[in-house]
């Protein structure tokens, strides 16, 4: 008789372990969904974040050595090369393209003169970034779930200093 009894705890405790399984396995998928939505996707769109404000970055540096060779009226004017022809070719490239900027960047150009007589110009780069992947929980998050405005700013003394007055 003491046989049948143990044979019968055995039954019992293999089918309570089968439940204990069904009931992590139920566990599972909650667990996976706030892993996803609240771990992995917002690690997902800081590293894209830190992609595009590196190649809005590269823009300025693009921007700010044309404005450095061009004379000054050239390089403030709104339809010439450093405000309008480098940002659409840079949208267009795939540095660009990949950058999640929807609207072209907008650029600020300004030139200082120091003591000695070196003249440097300064650019201004403007871009708004849209988040690679927006999560619905992070409304309102800069680079997360709402688009993000980043302002590059450089300067560099211009290679020939007669092109300030011209």
């Amino acid at each position: 008789m003491n046989v049948g009894r143990t044979h019968g705890s055995r039954r019992r405790s293999r089918s309570r372990g089968k439940r204990e399984l069904g009931a992590a396995l139920s566990e599972f998928a909650p667990a996976l969904f706030f892993l996803l939505f609240f771990a992995l996707f917002p690690v997902v769109d800081m590293i894209v974040c830190g992609y595009n404000y590196l190649s809005c970055v590269s823009l300025n540096d693009l921007q700010l050595r044309e404005a450095s060779k061009l004379p000054r009226s050239l390089a403030g004017a709104a339809n010439g090369a450093v405000k309008l022809t480098i940002p659409q070719n840079w949208q267009s490239s795939i540095i660009g393209g990949l950058s999640g900027t929807t609207q072209l960047p907008e650029t600020a150009v300004n030139y200082n003169v120091n003591k000695s007589g070196n003249v440097f110009v300064s650019v201004t780069t403007y871009c708004t970034i849209n988040p690679f992947l927006t999560i619905p929980f992070f409304f309102g998050v800069p680079g997360i779930g709402a688009p993000f405005t980043v302002q590059i700013a450089n300067k560099r003394v211009m290679e020939n200093p007669a092109n300030y007055l011209r």
